[in-house]
């Protein structure tokens, strides 16, 4: 299985829209998304699968820290490892571009997620009260962050 991460650009914005609606419960707008393929401190990572677009991971970076705002496997393909695997190259490429420090917020109760964050070395340093709305029902999110982040994988070997 060849696996390759790559910036993408906007030719995939209908295909990044289908897998986020498909695998998420909070996707995001055509809107948000064309708004990170025009900023200068955001970019998306794709995930490629014999050459076809399995996941992708939207990322904020601001000097020396980064902000995971969306990592996303479509839905056929969670729970093989594509998740640790895209994470893990993302964490790499962010250490070699000097950053220190990377944030994400995930939704309490949505425990694969996070046991992959955890598994990839990421603590809990916070709660957002009320951060996610879900058909008319809100949930807290948990702030997680992996400082001086590294590639991870050899801790599991």
């Amino acid at each position: 299985m060849t696996l390759i991460v790559t910036k993408i650009n906007n030719e995939y914005l209908n295909k990044i829209i289908e897998l986020d609606i498909q695998a998420n419960l909070t996707p995001w707008s055509k809107g948000n998304y064309s708004a990170t393929f025009a900023s200068d401190s955001q970019v998306i990572y794709g995930l490629f699968q014999a050459q076809e677009l399995v996941g992708f991971c939207v990322i904020s970076v601001v000097i020396d820290e980064a902000e995971i705002l969306q990592l996303v496997i479509a839905k056929a393909q969670q729970r093989n490892g594509l998740g640790y695997y895209l994470l893990n190259q993302i964490c790499s490429s962010l250490e070699a571009d000097g950053i220190t420090q990377v944030f994400l917020e995930v939704r309490v109760g949505n425990d694969s997620a996070i046991r992959l964050y955890e598994k990839a070395l990421f603590n809990m340093v916070g709660t957002r009260n009320n951060y996610y709305k879900i058909k008319n029902k809100t949930y807290d999110a948990l702030l997680m962050s992996r400082t001086n982040i590294t590639d991870f994988t050899a801790h599991f070997k």
